[in-house]
């Protein structure tokens, strides 16, 4: 169970790395494979079961693009962090809804993992497009793009709360 662990954090750096690294278009991988490795470590000891991981999970991304990855950030990287937990959240629970029932969770965790690498490898070069378009309504400050923003915000809130609750 430990080796299961292990996989499925360093497929979650693999994950969020080249999401941001396709996203953004910009940084070097390696970078971005040491700013979430060192996140992954800092949740280790923040723990993971609270909002308060969660806040930490976004401002370290948010200055670690900063400051490891070098490159320039915005309160739009923000929106961009949120679409990207918001996807894996969307592919997470499409997995365990399917896969879980069927075959059990050692299997739906592997198929998890790997299906979330797979799915950004090959949207990739979407990624970028929709990074810039979304990115010219920001700075245009067109309403709708940030009020979206806040709706979105509200909406992993309530989904975070919603799967962090024990039944």
């Amino acid at each position: 169970m430990i080796l299961l662990n292990i996989l499925v954090l360093v497929f979650e750096i693999l994950y969020y790395s080249m999401f941001m690294y396709y996203a953004k278009g910009e940084g070097k991988f390696k970078r971005y494979l040491l700013l979430f490795s060192l996140i992954t470590i800092i949740m280790m000891f923040t723990g993971t079961n609270s909002l308060y991981s969660y806040l930490i999970f976004v401002l370290t991304t948010l200055y670690g693009l900063k400051y490891i990855v070098k490159i320039k950030t915005s309160l739009y990287d923000m929106l961009i962090v949120l679409i990207m937990l918001l996807f894996k959240l969307l592919i997470e629970y499409i997995i365990v809804f399917i896969i879980y029932f069927v075959f059990g969770l050692m299997i739906a965790t592997l198929f998890m993992i790997l299906s979330k690498t797979i799915v950004i490898f090959l949207i990739k070069d979407k990624l970028n497009i929709i990074y810039k378009k979304l990115k010219v309504k920001w700075d245009n400050n067109n309403f709708y793009i940030r009020y979206i923003f806040s709706c979105l915000t509200y909406f992993y809130i309530i989904i975070t709360v919603i799967s962090l609750i024990n039944f």
